[in-house]
């Protein structure tokens, strides 16, 4: 072997990258040896086994530069194996050497031999490869457990010829092949997938793919894994293939792509979907020139329902809702619920605002219609806020917001009705932010004050309480009343902070006015979401000790619809309230879901009737209904907003308790209540004077 190399050097003289003390340590190396350069995929050494085992000379590895240089032997020199030999470069930098099993094709016959890859430093500085064939593959004990583990497994192993005709399967292929399916193009269903996988093999020597495939079980997916070969036994080229069935994997990708894309209650697309086609339909409106809309629907008064009726039934007319919306804009929109009872439409383009109002008016109508759930006939109705791409804006965040303005101001002029946003809702809303920090800094700035407005005896016209009002002396607007800050108070968070300090100021005023011997009631108002925010008990009890107030003077006036939210949970609250000592008032009476079953269930001794009703003589006849309601429980009648004799003269005869009103005094100050407890001023005269016979 030494004699070899030293012929070589000596005549030939060609320039190998290989190190001259690396050729002679192998040349003396009786088993094939050769060098690889990656970087240009060619043989730039071989010793004298390495070239005899090729069936190769030194002369035609010697190119015109004077180098030696080679292409690479099949299988080595189609572009699988290339990128294989790269591969194994980073393998072996980690682990030192590898050893493999390749099917090599010198002189056209096809031979299986162990090579080891090992690196190889080369003088130009270029990766390489010292590759050393160890032994052919013989019976050897892991040749036979390879063949054991080819028949046992449970991935389909084929090869095919160039062609795709079925050259070789293992039993897994068998098994799951249908008869007539034995050639590649006929095993894939859609022969673009076929052309697909055979064009990639050209051009890389290798392709994957995930494709539909006939089987015994009817049509599956599978993960296909195919290289560019050559068959043992003829030496041609060849197609070798993993299939991996992975229908169920994909069942399941599929599966949790839906439920992150869906909404698992009504099946439409949620938020998350929306915000991806949104995208799309935005793209589609730009182009055609014609505009877009965003639709925002919101159901009225529907926690009432889900409240009194339980969740099941909610959650049953949610899923009618979603059926009649999809019916409505299947075919010209996209539909999405956000969450609750909250829905919103996206129409791509429409090339008249006529159209966008008709298909909104074929919403609200479709809502609207009356439907049987769980044995209950229920109907509700939609507040719609509408705003149109690109006139209020170009992303779907700006239309969402301003169609949610137009979707609140639908409900602030009465809900079930559509409005379509104005740049006057986005200064409403701005107003809405500016007042929310300026309550924050009059809870801090001692803005905030009571004052009462008296409850007087209808007989007599003696003041015998006050209802607590909350007042805001705000530094620029002058005195605010509560109706216009409350619902800000409640939607930031603030409601409770608030509740607590009027709980806490009227039990201190009251205390006052009871040491100089006015010992009257006096009412505060609960709000709902105190209610639905819990443990209201627990945050009274703990004013009383603070102020050392009594129970038994402060009532407690409570609004039907905290009654109906989470009816369990109030009936626990309402009791321990009463076993605190407080009096129990229902407030705004008639404007809910009134009945006589739940006045029985709740320990309320008042019942105060909406000034609505007193206001609207059509409506005296429900006033009527409620007195006699109220005598039936032997509750105490209290009329709110008397402000005309007439008012005064039909509560009387009605034979209501009870009435406060501007009649007699707005609510006042608590030094202007005090005179009015000591008799010093009367706003209005008694009954006797007001010359009227009953």
């Amino acid at each position: 072997m030494t004699g070899f190399t030293e012929t070589l050097n000596a005549h030939l003289q060609y320039q190998s990258p290989v190190p001259i003390e690396d050729q002679s340590a192998f040349s003396r190396v009786n088993v094939p040896i050769y060098a690889v350069d990656i970087s240009q995929s060619k043989l730039v050494w071989a010793n004298a086994s390495g070239l005899s085992f090729l069936g190769l000379t030194v002369q035609e590895c010697i190119d015109a530069n004077n180098n030696f240089m080679v292409d690479l032997p099949a299988p080595f020199n189609n572009p699988s194996y290339r990128n294989q030999l790269r591969s194994y470069l980073n393998r072996i930098r980690e682990e030192g050497s590898i050893t493999e099993c390749i099917t090599v094709v010198p002189n056209a016959n096809s031979i299986s031999v162990y090579c080891t890859f090992s690196p190889q430093a080369l003088t130009s500085g270029a990766p390489g490869l010292l590759v050393q064939v160890t032994s052919e593959v013989g019976n050897e004990p892991a040749q036979v457990r390879s063949a054991q583990v080819l028949l046992h497994t449970t991935s389909m192993i084929t090869m095919f010829d160039e062609s795709g005709k079925l050259l070789f399967e293992n039993p897994a292929s068998r098994f799951n092949r249908p008869s007539g399916c034995e050639d590649l193009a006929n095993r894939i269903c859609n022969r673009r997938d076929f052309d697909a996988l055979m064009a990639e093999l050209r051009i890389n020597g290798e392709a994957s793919l995930v494709a539909l495939m006939h089987s015994n079980q009817g049509e599956r997916w599978f993960d296909l894994n195919a290289r560019s070969a050559f068959d043992p036994v003829s030496g041609a080229r060849a197609i070798s293939l993993n299939a991996t069935d992975v229908t169920k994997r994909l069942q399941a990708e599929h599966e949790v792509r839906y439920l992150a894309h869906h909404d698992t209650l009504t099946g439409l697309p949620n938020r998350t979907f929306l915000e991806i086609e949104a995208e799309r339909y935005l793209d589609e409106t730009r182009l055609s020139g014609n505009p877009g809309a965003l639709i925002f629907i919101d159901l009225d008064r529907f926690k009432s329902i889900n409240d009194t009726l339980g969740h099941l039934v909610g959650d049953d007319l949610l899923v009618v809702i979603a059926k009649r919306l999809k019916e409505v804009v299947e075919g010209i929109g996209f539909v999405a619920r956000l969450g609750g009872d909250e829905f919103v439409v996206l129409i791509a383009n429409f090339a008249e605002t006529d159209l966008l109002s008709e298909i909104c008016r074929e919403i609200r109508t479709a809502l609207s219609q009356p439907c049987k759930v769980r044995g209950h006939m229920l109907q509700v109705t939609p507040s719609v806020g509408v705003c149109t791409y690109p006139e209020h804006g170009v992303d779907l965040d700006t239309l969402m917001r301003k169609a949610d303005l137009a979707m609140y101001k639908a409900k602030d002029l009465g809900r079930d009705r559509i409005c379509f946003f104005d740049v006057s809702m986005s200064r409403e809303a701005e107003e809405r932010v500016s007042l929310e920090t300026a309550l924050r800094q009059a809870i801090r700035g001692n803005e905030l004050a009571v004052h009462y407005q008296p409850r007087v005896d209808v007989v007599t016209n003696q003041v015998i309480g006050a209802e607590a009002l909350l007042r805001w002396h705000h530094p620029t607007r002058g005195i605010v009343s509560a109706a216009s800050f409350i619902e800000i108070a409640e939607e930031a968070g603030m409601i409770d902070e608030i509740g607590d300090w009027v709980a806490r100021d009227v039990m201190l005023q009251q205390n006052q006015w009871a040491q100089a011997g006015h010992d009257v009631a006096i009412s505060i108002n609960l709000s709902p979401a105190q209610f639905r925010r819990g443990r209201i008990s627990q945050r009274l009890r703990s004013i009383l000790e603070e102020t050392g107030a009594s129970a038994s003077s402060i009532r407690l006036e409570i609004t039907e619809s905290a009654l109906l939210s989470d009816a369990n949970e109030t009936l626990k609250e309402l009791n321990a309230l009463r076993e605190l000592g407080f009096t129990l008032e229902i407030d705004d009476f008639g404007t809910g879901y009134s009945n006589l079953g739940y006045l029985q269930r709740y320990p309320v001794t008042a019942l105060k009737i909406d000034r609505s009703f007193i206001a609207d003589t059509k409506r005296w006849p429900i006033v009527q209904m409620i007195v006699q309601m109220g005598r039936l429980l032997n509750l105490t009648l209290v009329a709110e907003g008397i402000e005309t004799k007439d008012q005064l003269r039909q509560i009387q005869k009605l034979q209501c308790h009870e009435y406060q009103g501007y009649l007699f005094s707005p609510a006042v100050p608590p030094l202007t209540f005090e005179r009015l407890l000591k008799g010093q001023h009367f706003i209005m005269p008694p009954p006797s004077q007001l010359g009227a016979s009953l």
